[in-house]
Formats: C-alpha cells, sequence, structure tokens
C-alpha cells in the first residue's frame, strides 16, 4: 500500500513549548496526541526563525534535519542542509542558525517500539528500491519532481509506504527526498 500525504493534509499547530509553529505530516497511531505522548512516531516540519531551546519528549528520540536555510547547530555541533541530526527527547536541546530561518523535517519516535533511520537521496536517475515487508517507508519530497506508480509528487509531499517489496522512482533532474525506515519492535 502506497498513501500520498498532501501538503495541504498537513496539520498546523504551535510547538510544545509555544516558541513556533510546525506543520504536523503524520502521526502514528491514528488518534494519538502529541501531547498525551501516546504517539509510536511523529512526522513534522517547521521553521526555526531564530535561537532557542527545542521542546522535550521525554521517552522519546528524534531525527531532525535542515531542509532549507544553510543549516543550524544544535548544542554545539553543526549540521549542514540535508545532515541529519539524532538526539535524545529527553534531553535540553539548544538550536543556534547558522545563518538565517531554517525549515527543518523531524522525525520523534519512541525507542521501545519503533527503529527509525532516515536517508536523503538525490535521485540523478530513476531507481528501484527493494524493500523488506516488515518494515514501514517514509518519502519526503524535498526538491525536483518525483513520480511513484504514476503518481506525481509534489515538494514537501509524503508517501507512506507499507507492504510493498519494491518502489520505483521517476525522477527529473536533481529530485532529493528523505526517506525514513521505521520498524516496529
Amino acid at each position: 500500500m502506497i498513501a500520498l500525504i498532501k501538503e495541504s493534509d498537513h496539520q498546523k499547530m504551535p510547538w510544545k513549548n509555544k516558541q513556533g509553529t510546525t506543520a504536523q505530516i503524520l502521526i502514528s497511531p491514528k488518534g494519538a496526541t502529541l501531547d498525551g505522548l501516546d504517539f509510536d512516531y511523529r512526522l513534522s516540519s517547521a521553521p526555526i526563525k531564530g535561537a532557542g531551546t527545542f521542546s522535550r519528549f521525554p521517552g522519546y528520540q528524534r531525527i531532525l534535519l535542515p531542509v532549507s536555510g544553510a543549516g543550524f547547530v544544535l548544542n554545539g555541533h553543526p549540521y549542514a542542509t540535508f545532515e541529519a541530526a539524532h538526539f535524545s527527547g529527553d534531553d535540553e536541546t539548544h538550536c543556534e542558525l547558522l545563518k538565517k530561518e531554517v525549515t527543518d523535517l523531524g522525525l520523534i519516535y519512541h525507542p521501545d517500539r519503533i527503529g527509525a533511520n532516515v536517508r536523503v537521496l538525490t535521485l540523478p536517475f530513476p531507481l528501484a528500491l527493494t524493500l523488506e515487508a516488515d518494515k514501514h517507508y517514509l518519502c519526503h519530497l524535498l526538491e525536483g519532481q518525483l513520480t511513484v506508480q504514476g503518481q506525481s509528487i509534489a515538494p514537501n509531499e509524503t508517501l507512506v509506504i507499507n507492504g510493498e517489496q519494491s518502489i520505483h522512482f521517476e525522477c527529473g533532474k536533481k529530485t532529493t527526498i528523505a526517506f525514513f525506515t521505521l520498524q516496529h519492535k
């Protein structure tokens, strides 16, 4: 099964610490809430307009990547555009911008229930990937043009891929995706 989440489907909401806003792309399972901390994973995107401390998510792990702008510094470690930061939601995490406003793409997941990683792929030509049936995949188009099984994907849209043995990407020049792999424990 492949499902498309369009940008118009994103749910806009304030950050947990009320210092900004985020676009929640997906939260799982359905009906779970951010405030209830009863979710397995959540994918979201947010503009970071200045320095500040991130919201804490006790018991969760985070993967965060700058997807526009020059990048950011988290607790003294710099991350360039499309470079993934992995950190604990338990930690106090301070962010500084390398230059100006950054947009991030982030996955928050419960490590006792989900294993997760991300790869940022730049696709210069069509690509077929073999998938594992026991894993779930999220494919977020960062830039460029992408068609999957005849369906056109626009930038900032996400494919949710479950139960597929393979997937074939047709792409334009300089197509970049964030490809998350999730596995229930």
